[in-house]
């Protein structure tokens, strides 16, 4: 097998789900396992393992969606993006009162490296879930060294061309990966163009080509047509408010490289200056920004 280990050759229902957590192992007993696609939903899996170890119940889940097939996916991001969430929970043995820490939406609580996605589940995984809010418990969990290696219980439901997308760049020299993305093949007026909006937990971050139905390179310009980079986020600090849209002051790019009916993929660079009476005062500088965006 190319992940799993040692116990996963006897293919039972516990084979090879385990991992650490907050420095202490834990693997799941084979009972409590479900490794089944997710009904209805496109890509969607959801993988779900508990062990009791003295009093204590701990369980962890985790939900993907928009699954294309064997690759690495982010965790700490919302349907529509190609990834999911994960949470640890805790409770007392015998006890239905519990807490739970899961991924935050920021794009980039964790990953997922899956090597087969069926008929059986393999890879490795790796995150840090946070209390929810009004918990008591507080504090994060550190889940690190996952391995999974287990049958698959139903058929994986294929994603739709215009499905699935993914968005990431370096701000200011800080990883930006979108856990919300929304594609339009329209400009702000809703005439033809190309708009994507995306948010993280930290930021949000949106393109927009008016006019533009064709790959290409396309310069930033507040003129019409309009080609913009705004980066910001409402209510943000110095560091995530706001840049872009500042009277010829911005120079980047969009190149669109594939464009067809239900997606718009490409990259993106730039140096966006800040907007008047915002809290940021410096330039924001991006590079490696990629988009691989569906339109429905």
């Amino acid at each position: 097998m190319a992940c799993g280990g040692g116990d996963a050759g006897s293919g039972g229902a516990g084979s090879g789900f385990r991992a650490v957590i907050d420095g202490a192992s834990w693997q799941a007993e084979p009972l409590s396992i479900a490794a089944t696609t997710a009904a209805g939903v496109p890509g969607g899996i959801v993988l779900v393992g508990s062990q009791t170890s003295g009093s204590l119940v701990r369980t962890l889940t985790i939900s993907l969606n928009d699954l294309t097939g064997p690759g690495t996916y982010a965790l700490g991001v919302g349907p529509g993006v190609y990834g999911g969430t994960a949470s640890v929970g805790e409770a007392p043995l015998g006890s239905g009162a519990g807490h739970a820490w899961a991924t935050p939406l920021n794009g980039r609580a964790g990953q997922i490296t899956l090597t087969s996605v069926g008929p059986r589940i393999i890879g490795t995984f790796a995150y840090v879930a946070e209390a929810g809010k009004g918990d008591t418990a507080g504090g994060t969990r550190t889940v690190t060294e996952g391995v999974l290696d287990l049958p698959l219980t139903g058929t994986l439901s294929p994603v739709p061309e215009g499905m699935g997308s993914k968005v990431t760049a370096t701000l200011n020299g800080q990883p930006y990966n979108a856990w919300y993305v929304n594609g339009r093949f329209q400009d702000y007026t809703g005439a033809a163009g190309i708009n994507v909006d995306t948010a993280s937990s930290a930021n949000a971050l949106s393109l927009m080509l008016s006019g533009v139905g064709a790959p290409g390179s396309y310069a930033l310009s507040d003129m019409a047509p309009l080609r913009t980079i705004i980066v910001g986020k409402t209510g943000g600090d110095a560091t995530s408010c706001c840049w872009g849209l500042n009277g010829g002051s911005d120079e980047g790019t969009i190149v669109v490289t594939s464009l067809t009916a239900h997606r718009v993929q490409g990259t993106f660079s730039g140096t966006l200056s800040p907007q008047p009476q915002k809290p940021a005062t410096t330039p924001l500088v991006i590079t490696d920004g990629t988009f691989d965006v569906g339109v429905p």
